[in-house]
């Protein structure tokens, strides 16, 4: 057996070794794809988040941009008013004086009572004044009474008047119908009532209406003013009774109406 042994192995290292088989090719093919399939690989799969990428960002828009909201402007503040800047411009010419307002006379009741007193007792210790009797009924119907006066002549000394009723011009004071010659009246009683130095009459040139006025100055200040207004027949400044009106500034300033 052992001499066998020696034999065979002999045999076997003499033996010529066999020639190396060649590789088949379709090892190499398959070998050649799958290093084309691994290239192929690395080259797709970075390619989807690419794909991804292109589905998740949209392209860039064309359009223009939205306009901005407009925005409302602040409220305009008002200024403050400012004072006009002096200029040296000229001054206009001053307006022509007119003439000034006459002055108001200031007569307490007590006062035109105790003028009436005085006024209507004329000499001695007749009392000529007979307003309570006869105005305006008499005054008003006797020929050439108040009654034939024109409407424009009743409206420079009454608003109204008739035969029984009556009302003055605001002006008036108050007034006394006198059954006493007219002349008398304007030339003694109506200077005796005002005596100087406390008092000065001044007759009142034109007069008002027609009729005679006087001035009545108190301590050289405006008092009064008095109009003489004669009623019944005789000629103007001649009549036998007439009315004494007293007026607590210039009629003439204020009437007669129109």
């Amino acid at each position: 057996m052992f001499g066998l042994s020696l034999v065979l192995h002999g045999f076997v290292l003499l033996a010529p070794a066999p020639a190396p088989q060649p590789v088949p090719e379709a090892e190499e093919a398959i070998a050649e794809d799958e290093f084309v399939d691994l290239l192929s690989i690395g080259t797709l799969v970075p390619s989807e988040p690419e794909a991804a990428s292109a589905i998740s960002t949209p392209p860039p828009s064309t359009s223009a941009p939205p306009l901005p909201l407009p925005i409302a402007a602040p409220p305009t503040p008002t200024p403050a008013p400012t004072a006009p800047v002096p200029t040296n411009s000229p001054s206009p010419p001053a307006p022509a004086a007119s003439e000034p307002a006459p002055a108001t006379a200031v007569v307490a009741d007590e006062a035109v009572a105790e003028i009436f007193t005085r006024l209507t007792r004329g000499s001695g210790d007749s009392d000529f004044d007979s307003t309570a009797t006869s105005f305006p009924a008499i005054a008003y119907l006797i020929p050439q009474g108040i009654a034939a006066w024109t409407p424009e002549e009743q409206a420079c000394f009454f608003t109204q008047i008739d035969d029984a009723t009556y009302s003055t011009q605001p002006g008036v004071v108050s007034l006394r119908y006198l059954t006493r010659n007219v002349q008398f009246i304007a030339e003694q009683d109506i200077p005796r009532t005002f005596p100087a130095p406390q008092y000065a009459v001044n007759r009142v040139a034109d007069g008002y209406c027609d009729r005679p006025l006087f001035q009545v100055l108190q301590e050289g200040q405006p008092y009064l003013f008095i109009s003489l207004v004669g009623i019944g027949v005789g000629a103007p400044g001649q009549q036998a009774s007439g009315l004494v009106i007293i007026w607590a500034s210039d009629p003439r300033s204020n009437y007669p109406p129109g």
